[in-house]
């Protein structure tokens, strides 16, 4: 048998993108060289930072002063658990005495059930509880928002949750983050099946069952310590719609998610692929794209992806193999 030294698998079945010219061609794009606009909507912007939970943590922080200053309501959508950038929030906020009384709360998603029931914020399996007791209820009680400027997903409100932001104004902000199946929180391609762009930014709010790579990135969070507890993570999940993150006014991404030391990043290629391949419903991350905002990337993720290198004496050996196969 002649030695033969090629292997071309295909991505698995799946996998909602598996143009392997364009996984090829993305795995090779350096985020540093392409920070800043030149996407399709002028206003998007890339930006790689060394602390995203800092910027994150201020822009929370000016949108709720300016709110107090000139007393005109900011309504976010925001993720949860990001306990290190509330903790920072609330405290910050407790320092300077800045009112939250304007300020209008509604979530990216929650968890629920194989039932498609949705877990109340008093869960320990809810991700809004977070917000709660590592935000609200950190704050002191003269600075808080009112609770009913608090909107949890619950079982009943969930398909109507795109109309309550609606008339709430629509998001001036939406918070986002991409997961490891390349959606926005659990906005993934499986859930919101479109054949074209139009389509899937027409979807709202509903309750979906997240790809299991989502599960698998879940598990990695604190909250299930951050250990791979697959078991332990709810199958389903309340969601906004691609609507919502569309009709916001501003998009504010953040990736950061890295293992201690920052080698392995569940989001470097993810955010890849909505950064540099196509627009289509395939990618819903892509359409970050099309609007104003900014993605910001932390260095841990924007390092190049780690290919170890073959030893010195691997092609060699190869070699020694092929000419006997062949002689």
């Amino acid at each position: 048998m002649a030695f033969i030294n090629a292997f071309n698998p295909a991505p698995a079945p799946w996998l909602p993108f598996r143009d392997c010219d364009v996984i090829d061609r993305v795995a090779t794009e350096d985020f540093y060289e392409k920070q800043g606009k030149g996407f399709e909507c002028p206003e998007f912007e890339l930006k790689v930072v060394h602390d995203v939970h800092n910027y994150f943590a201020i822009d929370l922080f000016q949108r709720i002063r300016m709110s107090q200053v000139t007393g005109k309501k900011v309504v976010m959508i925001l993720p949860s658990p990001e306990n290190a950038v509330f903790i920072s929030l609330a405290e910050n906020i407790n320092k300077y005495q800045v009112s939250c009384a304007n300020v209008e709360v509604f979530f990216l998603y929650e968890y629920a059930n194989e039932k498609g029931e949705v877990a109340p914020w008093q869960s320990p399996y809810s991700r809004s509880g977070h917000f709660m007791r590592y935000f609200y209820y950190k704050v002191e009680e003269h600075l808080r928002m009112p609770l009913e400027q608090i909107h949890f997903f619950t079982t009943e409100n969930v398909s109507g949750y795109s109309k309550m932001i609606e008339e709430a104004g629509g998001a001036d902000v939406a918070y986002t983050a991409i997961s490891w199946s390349g959606g926005i929180g659990a906005i993934d391609a499986e859930s919101f099946p479109a054949e074209t762009m139009e389509e899937f930014l027409a979807m709202g709010s509903r309750v979906v069952t997240p790809m299991p790579e989502m599960i698998a990135h879940d598990s990695l969070r604190g909250m299930f310590g951050c250990s791979g507890d697959i078991g332990n993570v709810p199958p389903c999940a309340a969601t906004v719609g691609p609507k919502d993150i569309a009709a916001a006014k501003e998009r504010f991404d953040v990736e950061y998610m890295a293992a201690l030391g920052g080698a392995p990043a569940q989001q470097k290629f993810a955010a890849k692929l909505a950064l540099f391949g196509p627009v289509c419903p395939k990618l819903p991350a892509s359409m970050l794209r099309l609007y104003p905002g900014c993605m910001y990337v932390s260095d841990d993720v924007a390092k190049p992806p780690v290919y170890a290198p073959d030893e010195p004496w691997l092609d060699g050996a190869l070699e020694e193999i092929r000419v006997k196969e062949e002689g």
